[in-house]
């Protein structure tokens, strides 16, 4: 089932977490029959972990347990006391329990049934994580606190039941609320309903509340939900559509993710930030996933490896300011990204593989970019990056279909003033290549294995600086047929400065239109370039490239005509 495979990338996070508590509960105070316990007050003692060799098959637990004289009652089952017993069955608990700690059955995956005594008071949080052997509970008539989710990843579980005389909870067709109904706990995974509507009575679905469910095709949430808990809907893989009414204002992280059949879904108008792993792993087609204008963050992998969405769309009016890490890796279906100019903080790699990519726009008014924006958008062909940023790493790596690069503009100030290591890196089609004026300078190998680069402008008025030893262009400009486009007046400081001394052919930017090479540009450069093209003997063809496509064709004519009526 592919909820091993997701829980399998968590394990190890949970075990350096958990490995502390797990010593801390091997230390028992004595041990009798093979049960460990802890004193935790006067003549009473908690089931507590055993270590290795864990618990196995069937465990009875007494009431009362003596040790060097003294009769001890048995009033709780410690915090991760059965934790990760993979052979045990059945634990049996005595009457004069009260609570289940946190984690106290955690991953013990064959145990099939825990009667709850009619003493037990408290489940912890995560009581029954991942117990996948077991198919239902009987919530006794005291238990007066659930810490959700305390059923969750227990996907097996066909059934909940309450005693009617539990003051505080109730079970209604199958789900687990609290006695008011406002809050829904836990609905059970495998029951073989296809719809769910919850009640209008409810204002929170709890953290995992629905994960699993795997048989729900259509769920309908009310509108008096305010609050959806993390993981609430993960891995509800019937499900085609959520619809999450406005004036719900969480969503918390994991909230749909795992739902590989999700093909639409409407984020809520009142949603402030879109947490972490929100929509990760998403292989339905989303033909368009629209974040709400009210978002101001959108957190880590929020849709990481969201595989199935086409198209994200930030609404207008926006007022997302930053973004996390990742938010939209491994995107592979996404073919357009559209983020807003209220945009100035992005994390790193947030379309980092995202291969089928062809039309973004980050938004003009960034001040920060994290590393990796662009590495493998292999279908990227054009891109364009405002002149706010001042430090850019790692922008587009390996992107091969990518022709056309424009970072900032003679105006671009202020601007990008670094390009770092492999800023611009393994783009074998890039043709086009243009720097603001801002560039400062130019880390080792900023700009690397550009072979087919054409043109190349650059409007910084003072050559930026290159790496003295290390060099910032890979492979030397001496190497390729680049035409280098500088301003006028720093002509020959780029002649005479650093790694820009090695391009053979620098030229000013101000006298491409100039084909005549009188000084000025005019109609009669017009008809030059027409008889150039009738011959074929193009002379001055860094200056006859009008429209800077690395190539003097009849466009350049239409650019230069152009030029000379004001249009560019």
């Amino acid at each position: 089932m592919k909820f091993i495979t997701v829980f399998s990338r968590k394990i190890c996070v949970l075990a350096v977490l958990l490995m502390a508590s797990f010593f801390t509960a091997t230390a028992a105070d004595f041990m009798v029959d093979s049960i460990s316990y802890n004193i935790i007050g006067e003549n009473e003692v908690e089931v507590t972990s055993r270590g290795n060799p864990r618990y196995r098959g069937e465990v009875v637990i007494p009431a009362t347990v003596v040790n060097d004289g003294i009769t001890y009652h048995v009033t709780r089952i410690g915090a991760y006391a059965f934790s990760s017993c993979q052979e045990l069955t059945l634990v049996d608990i005595p009457e004069g329990v009260t609570e289940f700690g946190t984690y106290a059955f955690y991953n013990s995956p064959r145990l099939e049934y825990v009667e709850f005594p009619n003493s037990l008071v408290t489940i912890g949080k995560f009581a029954f994580y991942m117990c996948w052997g077991i198919k239902g509970f009987y919530i006794t008539r005291n238990v007066a606190e659930i810490v959700a989710p305390a059923f969750s990843a227990c996907p097996n579980i066909e059934y909940f039941m309450c005693s009617p005389m539990n003051t505080h909870f109730q079970v209604v067709d199958g789900a687990l609320y609290t006695k008011d109904m406002t809050v829904l706990l836990a609905y059970p995974p495998a029951s073989l309903a296809t719809s769910f509507d919850i009640p209008g009575t409810v204002t929170v679905i709890h953290n995992n509340a629905l994960n699993y469910s795997v048989n729900l095709t259509q769920v309908t949430i009310p509108e008096s939900v305010t609050w959806v808990g993390h993981g609430a809907f993960r891995e509800c893989d019937g499900l085609t559509s959520l619809v999450f009414p406005d004036g719900i204002t969480h969503i918390g992280a994991s909230g749909f993710s795992d739902c590989d059949n999700l093909t639409y879904i409407h984020l809520p108008a009142s949603l402030d930030t879109i947490c972490n792993n929100l929509g990760g792993n998403l292989t339905g087609t989303l033909e368009e996933l629209v974040i709400p204008r009210n978002v101001s963050y959108i957190d880590n992998y929020a849709f990481n490896e969201a595989s199935g969405i086409k198209s994200i769309i930030v609404e207008d009016g926006s007022r997302l300011t930053s973004t996390g890490n990742m938010i939209f890796y491994k995107c592979t279906g996404l073919e357009t990204c559209i983020l807003p100019n209220s945009l100035k903080t992005v994390g790193g790699e947030i379309l980092g593989n995202c291969y089928s990519l062809k039309n973004v726009h980050l938004g003009d008014s960034i001040t920060s970019l994290g590393r990796s924006t662009f590495w493998e958008c292999t279908s990227l062909e054009e891109l364009e990056v405002a002149g706010t940023i001042p430090e850019i790493q790692n922008l587009v790596v390996r992107c091969t279909s990518l022709k056309r690069v424009k970072i900032g503009d003679r105006n671009s100030t202020p601007g990008v003033t670094l390009i770092g290591n492999c800023g611009i890196d393994e783009c074998p089609q890039l043709e086009y290549l243009e720097l603001g004026a801002n560039l400062d300078s130019l880390s080792m190998g900023a700009i690397n294995n550009l072979d087919n680069l054409k043109v190349f402008i650059c409007w910084a008025p003072v050559p930026p600086k290159t790496d003295a030893y290390w060099h910032s262009f890979r492979p030397y400009p001496q190497y390729l047929s680049t035409a280098l486009y500088v301003p006028k007046a720093s002509l020959e400081a780029y002649r005479t400065t650093g790694d820009w001394v090695n391009f053979k052919n620098i030229y000013a930017i101000e006298d491409v239109g100039d084909v005549d090479g009188d000084g000025n540009i005019a109609i009669g450069d017009v008809a030059a370039l027409v008889d150039l093209l009738i011959t074929g003997e193009i002379d001055r063809a860094a200056y006859c490239d009008v429209n800077l496509d690395g190539n003097v064709t009849i466009a350049d004519v239409t650019a230069l005509i152009d030029l000379l009526l004001g249009s560019n």
